[in-house]
């Protein structure tokens, strides 16, 4: 069951274990055979100083440190020792790597000194003072945000993404805890560990493996294991408009089944029934944004920015449903399920595959 009060922010990412103090190190053991590598204040990782760990997940370790050549803060990622060795998890890691050279935007997280030498590979990106979009969430207690921030908010979030679909590249992760508010009320987005070029294809989530995702934000397409688009991100930035303009996202569920069912065959109500006091303009937008049909959404991500910075010429159109003819509905239903079933299943035994083989190797 996934509890969205208690949902923290988890950034993924690789990184790698250079030379180090050892009067600074911790093992800490998990349920698996192999301990991890903690690190603890003042440890030195080639010309890095640990100041202390930012988080600590099923794929990786976090850390804020020191460029001890220029004093500058930065974020350290680690993958957890027993995922050395994975080549998925390092071709993830390679790939955020990759896509980080080629993105030099305002409002992404940069990579920073990727071109140097390491004993090991690992990256280290930007430190961002600021708290999570999910972290404001949260402190308005499941009421909206005032209209005005939210569209502030989501300009920057489609300022962004236009510009990495321009590159090519398709996030495919977005959600608040992807999003981060700077103190001077900018955002930066964060986290390409599963971003790919245009056409690839990958589905994970939260809660069946130590990947990354959640189902809240993820599209239609998506959770039946299509490939990834720049529409799959465009639905989940008008998922988090949603939530923002609402409190709470359109579908909600005691388990991400459910939650993933909802996506794939049921129509999220009008957000004007959420919140009346909205303008028929936005609700316009927002809907147009979370239509479960690919080609009834905005064509691009630089389409849903004109429309938003310019509400006063869009027509209000009313919100029409997508739900099939009533003597289909049932078996649309239920296929979906045995999709969502199935997909569920697959990834969860190359999960134990994976394992499995990791284990033999050791």
């Amino acid at each position: 069951v996934i509890n969205k009060q208690q949902r923290k922010m988890s950034i993924s990412t690789r990184v790698a274990v250079p030379p180090v103090c050892l009067c600074c190190l911790n093992r800490e053991e998990h349920s698996g055979n192999m301990a991890t590598t903690i690190y603890t204040q003042g440890a030195r990782i080639d010309h890095y100083e640990i100041i202390r760990m930012l988080g600590h997940g099923g794929m990786n370790r976090v850390y804020l440190a020191r460029d001890m050549l220029n004093q500058q803060e930065v974020v350290l990622k680690f993958p957890n020792d027993d995922l050395i060795g994975n080549i998925a998890v390092f071709e993830r890691y390679k790939r955020e790597a990759q896509i980080g050279n080629c993105l030099h935007h305002p409002r992404v997280q940069r990579l920073l000194n990727n071109d140097e030498k390491r004993l090991e590979e690992y990256l280290v990106v930007e430190y961002i003072k600021g708290q999570t979009l999910r972290a404001v969430l949260e402190e308005h207690a499941l009421n909206p945000l005032p209209v005005a921030e939210a569209i502030c908010i989501t300009l920057q979030i489609c300022e962004a993404l236009a510009y990495c679909h321009e590159q090519g590249i398709i996030h495919r992760d977005i959600k608040p805890e992807n999003i981060m508010l700077q103190e001077d009320g900018n955002i930066k987005i964060i986290d390409f560990g599963i971003a790919l070029l245009e056409g690839a294809r990958r589905v994970t989530w939260r809660g069946l493996s130590g990947t990354v995702g959640t189902p809240d934000y993820m599209s239609p397409e998506q959770l039946k294991g299509k490939r990834g688009t720049t529409s799959s991100d465009i639905y989940a930035v008008g998922m988090i408009l949603y939530e923002m303009l609402c409190g709470h996202t359109p579908f909600e569920g005691e388990n991400i089944f459910a939650i993933m069912n909802q996506h794939v065959s049921q129509d999220p109500p009008s957000i004007l029934l959420m919140n009346p006091q909205l303008s028929s303009a936005l609700a316009t937008v927002v809907m147009r944004t979370i239509r479960r049909d690919q080609d009834k959404r905005y064509k691009s991500m630089s389409d849903l920015l004109h429309d938003l910075r310019n509400l006063e010429e869009v027509k209000p159109m009313p919100y029409e449903p997508e739900t099939p003819r009533l003597n289909q509905s049932g078996r649309t239903a239920i296929t979906a399920t045995l999709i969502i079933i199935a997909i569920c299943l697959l990834i969860i035994a190359l999960g134990f595959l994976v394992q499995f083989v990791h284990n033999v190797g050791h």
